[in-house]
């Protein structure tokens, strides 16, 4: 992977964290199903990216 990759698999996993700590915490302008939902495809995205670069 290239050092552009690498940050922008490490912005899009600190996103799915972000997006999972606020379902933890009861955000109230989400709920668990679109957090649950935004996480899945920013790992999807993540995935993808990783592929291209193998």
């Amino acid at each position: 992977m290239t050092e552009h990759a690498d940050q922008e698999t490490e912005h899009h996993l600190r996103e799915a964290i972000r997006h999972l700590s606020e379902a933890q915490d009861g955000d109230l302008r989400k709920t668990h199903d679109v957090a649950i939902e935004e996480v899945l495809t920013t790992v999807s995205t993540v995935l993808h990216e990783h592929s291209q670069d193998e």
